[in-house]
């Protein structure tokens, strides 16, 4: 297969592209299995579920350190990613984009398995617009979906193991 030679003004262009972005660094796609099989181990137990549940993309080396990302399968999706240095050493993970520590702390006073039991059940993104402490040990967390009006109550133990009452509130 042979291509096109690049007329003058794509190679400028794309020149011109290179010399304005000088920060851009290329990640690099690297084989690295052993990362992606550590970081689906972590991310599979900070959610729950087992790392066959979970999918990655190759893991990705840029300016010495590597990048593995991913996503939950199935359910509210649940993107995850994880980051080693150039010892190969896990550095950190983000889940939805926040950071391990934070992802971790509760939301409202309700625990974060309370939450995500309630994200799982509703199972498309949705946003929490209060959370209420009912009887010890219990939470009413009210979600309104991301890309309707439909609003729910879910009632849940703050370990998150089930869904105690589930109403629809349109």
């Amino acid at each position: 297969m042979t291509f096109a030679p690049l007329t003058r003004s794509a190679l400028a262009l794309s020149l011109a592209t290179l010399a304005l972005a000088p920060g851009v660094a290329l990640a690099e796609i690297v084989a690295e299995p052993q990362l992606a099989k550590t970081c689906l181990g972590a991310a599979a137990e900070k959610l729950g579920t087992r790392p066959g549940n979970l999918m990655t993309l190759p893991v990705e080396r840029s300016r010495g350190t590597f990048t593995v990302n991913g996503q939950s399968d199935g359910g509210a999706v649940r993107m995850f990613s994880c980051t080693f240095d150039k010892h190969r050493k896990m550095t950190g993970m983000t889940i939805d984009g926040v950071a391990e520590a934070a992802a971790n702390a509760d939301v409202g006073g309700a625990p974060r398995a309370a939450i995500d039991k309630c994200l799982e059940m509703i199972g498309v993104p949705a946003k929490i617009e209060t959370v209420s402490a009912l009887k010890p040990g219990y939470f009413e967390i009210i979600l309104r979906e991301s890309a309707s009006k439909r609003r729910v109550a879910c009632t849940v133990p703050g370990d998150g193991h089930e869904i105690s009452d589930w109403v629809e509130l349109n």
